[in-house]
């Protein structure tokens, strides 16, 4: 037990009343049952006698949302010296739960069940096993005493798998004598920090790239629902390594012991990427690695999450801290949390060799093109979409280019761009974004640290680097409505906006892994899998036609619709000035729309100003030998 622990008890004794109730927690998950999505766990918590309120977390670092998935608690019993005790929910808290400890008693026996979600949800609480692999988050199978502060009282989990599956964590583990695993003792926090990666066909790459005197493993652990889903390319741990060593030379530090990538590949689990500080959450379709575009797209995740582990778990904006998981989190800083880690976390792989800098630049492109063309930037300005996070990440596709998502990620590329061009503006070129990113984000190796920081902050940070008004040049990109600063800041670095008849390869390559097709710049329609309208730009020509999110689209031109016979029709009513005549499913009710479009194939793409300097070129250049 912890000293301060112990002293907390002492204290209860003797009479003393403490700060928080005094904690101690022993957590034990049985997954052998996770194919089915389903969970048993038993947790023992160190407690006093009288009114106690347990909490389940609620807001979840990295997801900046109460988004802890309350509905995946299916069953529950708490129990003091062998008998059952009664509780009751709180009416204006859902997450918290009232029981009455024993006047004799001093730990409560809980035990839980969970069932995870098979559809739906957002982040963790999305689909998060198949039949073939599991991540565990251990958020879904705790409860602990409201108030606390989860990173200052200690836990100790085991994990039991089923028969013959590999088991992956930040946290270390030894084998237990049932076939279970158990980690090295943490903070509930440090717990929650560190999920657990499990399957049946896994396998692990260790990276090099660490510096000269640094026993720091880097790896990225790999589980599939097939075994051949496993093969990489030659170049895999090369490649991976060089990611390191960049990151390394962009941030002159390392605030972890060890970090892993928790790679699962499953058509069967939500896809996305969440931080942590000595690991990563990402999961993508099961064949990500075996194409060379979903291979990029897959670097930017990958990149992404784990430039995390500097912003966003050891820099943490303040308004995003929830010591408890209760307390609500203040988005109005992830313009800096997620997007300047959303510049770096393609940056960096584009220095690594992971993605080529044309596919960067057509990232850059799709993203400027959709901003340009979608109305929700000429109402909701930029700033509104990061305060208002919390309730945008769980907002439906239909009218997210109306409504605009949480599309900071995005937009803050163009604002931390413009950044780099007013560093080196001011300092004759001596200094960039570099600069900024190694003085903000030092400190020494080793274990886990968390460093708040506050808007002012980061401003006298860069003042720092560069005296000067650099609220003012940020807030020109976050409060406006428009795209006139995002194109300033393109336009600066030597490049502009425009379109042609060639694909958008990154555009493509997401098209791929989302199983979606867009046609945005054109038509301005964004259909799913089965053909139905996720959404559309509501002054491009198939709104105007009369398409709206939800129809699905049965015919084109006379003929069963498929994605290619809509590029074939978008060529030759080009060509012969014809509308498209489109066949489409609205509920139970059919309708032919004429689509009149005449402009031809059009994607977004950056070419270069010649009369202006090249500033991108050099940012992606590597730093590292």
């Amino acid at each position: 037990m912890h000293r301060a622990l112990r002293a907390l008890i002492v204290a209860l004794i003797v009479g003393g009343p403490p700060a928080a109730p005094a904690v101690d927690l022993t957590v034990r998950v049985d997954a052998r049952d996770v194919a089915r999505k389903r969970l048993h766990s038993t947790l023992t918590l160190a407690v006093r006698p009288g009114p106690l309120t347990l909490v389940y977390p609620k807001w979840m670092p990295g997801e900046h949302g109460p988004t802890g998935p309350l509905e995946s608690l299916v069953g529950l019993e708490i129990r003091a010296n062998g008998e059952r005790l009664g509780w009751t929910r709180d009416p204006l808290e859902m997450y918290a739960l009232r029981v009455v400890v024993p006047r004799d008693a001093h730990e409560l026996e809980i035990t839980i069940e969970s069932g995870l979600a098979t559809d739906g949800g957002s982040y963790s609480a999305g689909p998060t096993s198949s039949d073939a692999l599991a991540v565990i988050p251990w958020n879904e199978c705790l409860l602990f005493p409201k108030g606390v502060d989860a990173d200052k009282v200690s836990a100790v989990a085991t994990l039991l798998p089923p028969p013959n599956w590999s088991v992956v964590s930040a946290l270390a583990s030894v084998a237990a004598a049932d076939g279970g695993y158990q980690f090295e003792a943490a903070s509930i926090a440090r717990l929650i920090d560190s999920p657990v990666q499990l399957g049946r066909h896994a396998r692990r790459v260790e990276l090099p790239g660490a510096e000269p005197g640094r026993e720091l493993r880097h790896s990225i652990s790999i589980m599939a629902d097939s075994a051949a889903a496993l093969a990489l390319p030659e170049d895999f741990a090369a490649s991976y390594g060089r990611l390191v060593a960049e990151s390394g030379a962009l941030f002159g530090s390392r605030l972890y012991r060890s970090y892993t990538w928790l790679l699962s590949l499953s058509d069967h689990v939500a896809h996305f990427g969440l931080e942590h500080h000595e690991s990563s959450d990402d999961r993508e379709g099961e064949q990500a690695l075996q194409e060379a575009d979903l291979r990029m797209d897959l670097a930017g995740l990958l990149g992404h999450e784990y430039v995390h582990s500097w912003n966003g778990k050891y820099r943490r904006p303040q308004g995003l801290l929830s010591p408890d998981y209760q307390r609500p989190m203040d988005g109005s800083l992830l313009w800096v949390y997620e997007g300047m880690t959303e510049f770096w976390g393609y940056v960096l792989p584009v220095r690594a060799g992971l993605i080529t800098p044309d596919y960067f630049r057509d990232i850059v492109a799709d993203a400027a093109a959709e901003f340009t063309l979608s109305p929700g930037a000429r109402w909701r300005p930029m700033a509104d979409t990061a305060v208002a996070a919390q309730a945008l990440y769980g907002a439906p596709t239909a009218w997210q280019s109306s409504r605009r998502g949480v599309d900071y990620y995005d937009a803050s590329i163009f604002l931390w761009l413009d950044v780099d061009q007013e560093l080196r503006a001011r300092t004759a070129g001596r200094a960039g974004l570099d600069d900024l990113a190694h003085q903000f984000f030092a400190g020494p190796t080793g274990a886990p640290r968390l460093e708040p920081y506050s808007e002012s902050d980061l401003y006298a940070a860069l003042a720092a680097v560069a005296p000067g008004d650099w609220r003012g040049l940020v807030r020109r990109h976050l409060d406006p409505t428009g795209t006139a600063a995002l194109l300033a800041a393109l336009e600066r670095a030597g490049w502009r906006l425009d379109y042609s008849a060639a694909k958008n390869a990154a555009a493509e390559a997401r098209q791929k892994r989302h199983k979606s097709f867009e046609r945005m710049s054109s038509i301005g329609l964004r259909l799913d899998k089965d053909a139905r309208v996720a959404d559309v730009i509501e002054d491009r020509a198939a709104a105007r036609a009369g398409l709206g999110p939800g129809m699905k689209l049965i015919g084109v031109n006379g003929r069963k619709y498929t994605n290619e016979l809509l590029d074939a029709a978008i060529l030759e009513a080009q060509k012969s000035r014809q509308p498209i005549v489109l066949l489409v499913e609205n509920d139970e009710f059919y309708r032919t729309l004429s689509v009149e479009y005449y402009d031809g194939p059009r994607f977004p793409h950056l070419v270069r100003i010649e009369a202006q300097a090249d500033q991108l070129t050099p940012l992606l250049q590597a730093r590292t030998k």
